[in-house]
């Protein structure tokens, strides 16, 4: 039997799996195409169920393996038994996937792979041979696949439900095109922390501020019981989503949060601007490069000029300046939105004088990773260019 390759890479969502249920947690897979004797120009539709694609049955069918790290050696991965688990039927439900030819291909390969992610539910079989407290790591058990029907087609639907698939069952097989596919790795939690929850409102005043340059109100409100610090500027240390290979896009973020107090520069990078005729996106701010995954144990713990105080029901209010997002624009009507961004956040209070060299205290900073709190609004601000300026 012929061996069709698909360079296959696995992941965790996150590094840490909520036995709670309240952090959605999946493994991840990205799929490409990249066998130089794949040249059929068609995509290629594959069936996910019953594959190594389905979690719970490739564990149960030995698609997959599951180890434990040992509790005394770090570099000692166990296998997990899993005789508990039943031989249970293909999940249903599943996705086809398609995988996009390799012929003529424009983008560099890493940018062509299709991800897939299959949940993993803390009421399902998986979760019930995970144990709060242990780390565990998943991987391809072999290089076969487990796909049993797929074929080239040009259709985005399934094959057919019921009928068999167009290629010939013993024509080619689906492996993994390298010796290795990578790991889902990740820590079991009982319960992870909860984020606290904000309401964020932008709005622009109705009339020209003294300066004359334009000014962006923001206000957050803490709407919980509990006074809360917010990081608002440096590393952010908190739970982030996983592609195949790194963090998906934006998530590794370090530039200064919309509500930083800073007199030199106004914290604009979480601002777009939209043509209110087109729709189109005119502005944004460029991204700059990531801080690493990576940070000494001083950087862990913030400056102190670096966090914000949230008393319970009290608005924190910034103005911004925004005459540098508007700059060049032609006269017309746009719409000033605000993209959602993460923030690292404690539960409490914290003086100066308990911060003796500029940061924050170790016993504050020790909280485990958590997921963040986002600063984030449903606003949407009406602005109008006038002779290159905006108008009031």
């Amino acid at each position: 039997m012929n061996n069709l390759r698909i360079h296959t890479q696995i992941h965790s969502r996150y590094q840490v799996f909520d036995a709670s249920g309240h952090l959605p947690f999946s493994i991840v897979f990205g799929l490409c195409r990249r066998s130089a004797a794949d040249n059929d120009p068609r995509p290629l539709l594959l069936d996910t169920a019953g594959s190594a694609l389905d979690v719970p049955y490739a564990l149960a069918h030995r698609l997959l393996t599951i180890h434990e790290q040992h509790p005394d050696d770090a570099k000692r991965w166990v296998e997990v038994d899993l005789s508990r688990l039943e031989k249970s039927a293909p999940s249903k439900g599943l996705e086809w996937l398609s995988l996009p030819s390799p012929t003529n291909r424009k983008e560099h390969w890493r940018d062509a792979f299709t991800v897939y992610q299959c949940p993993i539910e803390p009421d399902g079989e998986v979760a019930s041979v995970l144990e709060p407290g242990k780390k565990y790591t998943i991987k391809l058990a072999s290089e076969d696949l487990g796909v049993t029907r797929w074929a080239y087609s040009d259709r985005k639907e399934p094959i057919d439900s019921s009928s068999k698939p167009s290629h010939d069952p013993g024509a080619a097989k689906l492996v993994n095109s390298k010796h290795t596919a990578g790991k889902a790795t990740f820590k079991v939690v009982s319960n992870l922390p909860r984020p606290p929850q904000v309401e964020t409102r932008i709005h622009l005043p109705l009339s020209s501020p003294p300066s004359g340059s334009p000014l962006l109100e923001i206000s957050v409100l803490n709407t919980g019981p509990k006074p809360i610090i917010i990081q608002t500027c440096g590393h952010q240390r908190f739970l982030i989503p996983w592609g195949p290979f790194q963090p998906v896009p934006d998530a590794l973020d370090d530039r200064m949060r919309i509500i930083h107090a800073t007199p030199h520069k106004p914290p604009t990078s979480s601002l777009r601007l939209i043509d209110s005729m087109t729709g189109a996106l005119v502005r944004r701010s460029q991204r700059r490069g990531t801080s690493p995954l990576i940070v000494s144990n001083a950087e862990g713990r913030p400056k102190v000029d670096d966090v914000v105080q949230l008393k319970p029901g009290v608005p924190v209010v910034r103005r911004l300046d925004i005459s540098a997002l508007v700059v060049g624009l032609k006269d017309g009507q746009y719409k000033v939105r605000m993209q959602a961004k993460g923030c690292r956040w404690w539960h409490g209070e914290i003086s100066k004088e308990e911060c003796k060299d500029g940061r924050l205290p170790a016993h504050v900073c020790k909280k485990p990773i958590a997921p963040p709190l986002m600063l984030e609004s449903q606003d949407e601000v009406e602005l109008r260019i006038r002779n290159g300026k905006v108008a009031f």
